[in-house]
């Protein structure tokens, strides 16, 4: 951070572009949900379709983590000075729209504001039914996203993503807020994101613990040996790898079994090992290829008159086709918890019995247990596959993400510590790697589907998996799973000896190189369990 640059210049913008744009008539303050979808639907572009819900395109149609750095990892100066004149000038004449919500459940004390021009209002449409409203007009709300648009705008639209004209920027304030200025996208993840990485911050700033980019799902379900029994989990995974989808299904199916999704996309493990989600409105999903075959619960939520829309194509007959990506695949929705099928009246849960990390390899098997030490290196390490929620020219690339997370803000060995040592003082938390994607290469490749991975956690939260035996990819893994072939944990077999022995070191490599890359700063234990390989 530069100490000749004033944060506080943040919140001085915020609110003298709110009390002006409120003086002067401009400012259409909290509108109910009705209005704004009233205003929505008179938004240039917007479709309504068949089932009654609105469609928007955004620009750019996905986040834009390339142009977005916060005070905590970044010197601020004269480009933020800039940014802040730029966009005091660009709204100083437009019509606004703001909505004040709440961050977490409804007894919470942190709120967020966001500030759009009128001409975007299906942000605020859209972006609110993520959060519940709040029953005032807020003073000083924790934290402020502000977006606006000037002339680079409109020829965006032809650039792809890391050639556009795009600056965001998230001010850490001493006081625990934050204001995030968002300059030429109004995609409604950057709003979400906002509340996403405040949260983030938050959680390592007041000391209450660890924020995640987790989905988490209680079931109630009948083990192996008779019982009834809660099972809490948390599956971590980087956007688009399968975590969504692996927190909405639902595996309760005898009678008194029930399944619930707590929240799709992030919270705090607490200290205490209880887990506090932010979003209480509604669900940020992806539409590409959903199907009533896959996701049932995502698909039929879709149709819900009150879901809204970004980058879904819709046919001339007002229908949704899924499987158009002709714009782009990063299709998304915002749908009501009230209109998903199985979502919890709670975002929070007392306690944590699973953190399941979603990965995606050639050579990992589809399931593997491991220690708290192994959970907090491959954490570190954030193996996963990008997507077209993140930068679409890269989709389909294996990449390493810090905590399957673009949004940590701060010393990224201190965040990885901060996780060892709060698992350290949870025990009864059992660690998992889990493979959604496919094992093998070329005519030996073998998908891994829904139905391997939901048998797997069905199995595992019913008491299932109790026999594990080591594997020669350095893990350990279950003797055997009732509903999936053996193949699936030893992708060794797909392989010659030879030719399995020299990807495991590449493998190898790669991981003891990235975790050695944080120096001692990480604790010893974590350092310890990647070991140098030898020469390829």
């Amino acid at each position: 951070m530069n100490a000749d640059f004033d944060i506080n210049l943040f919140a001085e913008l915020s609110k003298k572009i709110y009390e002006k744009a409120s003086l002067e008539n401009r400012l259409i303050e909290n509108p109910s949900i009705e209005e704004l979808r009233r205003l929505t639907e008179n938004e240039k572009g917007i479709k309504k379709t068949k089932f009654g819900n609105l469609v928007a395109e955004s620009e750019p149609t996905s986040r834009s983590a390339m142009f977005t750095k916060t005070n905590i990892d970044f010197e601020f100066g004269k480009e933020e000075v800039d940014l802040l004149k730029n966009c005091e000038k660009s709204l100083s004449n437009e019509n606004l729209v703001s909505i004040d919500r709440i961050v977490g459940n409804l007894e919470s004390k942190i709120t967020v504001r966001l500030i759009v021009p009128l001409r975007f209002v299906h942000l605020a449409y859209g972006g609110g039914l993520l959060f519940a409203p709040t029953n005032k007009v807020l003073e000083i709300p924790t934290y402020e996203v502000i977006m606006f648009f000037d002339d680079s705008f409109e020829s965006n639209k032809k650039k792809p993503l890391p050639e556009k004209d795009i600056d965001i920027r998230l001010a850490m304030l001493e006081n625990g807020r934050m204001i995030k200025v968002c300059r030429n996208s109004n995609y409604i993840g950057e709003y979400k994101k906002a509340v996403f990485a405040a949260e983030d911050w938050r959680a390592k700033y007041d000391n209450i613990g660890i924020f995640l980019h987790a989905g988490c799902r209680e079931d109630y379900l009948q083990s192996s040996h008779g019982e009834y029994m809660y099972i809490r989990s948390l599956l971590i995974a980087l956007s688009a790898n399968g975590k969504t989808t692996t927190t909405c299904k639902v595996l309760g199916r005898k009678d008194r079994e029930k399944s619930w999704l707590i929240q799709d996309d992030g919270g705090i493990l607490m200290k205490d090992g209880s887990f506090k989600g932010f979003e209480y409105g509604g669900i940020f999903v992806k539409s590409e290829g959903v199907n009533p075959s896959n996701q049932i619960e995502t698909y039929y939520g879709l149709l819900k008159p009150n879901t809204f829309l970004e980058n879904v194509y819709v046919d001339d007959d007002g229908d949704f086709d899924l499987f158009n990506f002709e714009r782009t695949s990063n299709g998304r929705a915002v749908i009501q918890r009230k209109d998903f099928m199985h979502a919890s009246n709670r975002i929070d849960v007392p306690n944590i019995n699973n953190i399941i990390l979603i990965t995606r390899g050639p050579i990992i098997p589809a399931i593997s247990k491991l220690t708290h030490e192994q959970a907090t290196a491959l954490m570190t390490l954030g193996q996963s596959m990008e997507s077209s929620a993140g930068d679409p020219t890269q989709a389909g690339k294996i990449r390493n993400i810090f905590f399957y997370d673009p949004f940590v803000s701060g010393d990224r060995a201190d965040h990885a510590n901060l996780f060892y040592e709060i698992l350290n003082t949870l025990p009864h938390i059992d660690c998992y790697l889990m493979n959604t994607g496919g094992i093998g290469e070329g005519r030996h490749y073998k998908e891994i589907n829904i139905e391997h991975t939901l048998g797997i956690l069905d199995s595992l939260f019913r008491g299932g998996l109790e026999d594990w035996i080591e594997s020669p990819t350095g893990l350990i893994v279950p003797k055997s799973i009732r509903t999936v072939d053996q193949v699936y944990l030893h992708p060794e077999n797909l392989y010659s000896k030879e030719e399995f022995i020299m990807k495991q070191k590449e493998l190898d490599k790669i991981r003891y190189d990235t975790i050695s890359s944080y120096g001692n700063k990480l604790h010893p234990k974590i350092l310890e369990v990647f070991k140098k390989p030898s020469s390829l």
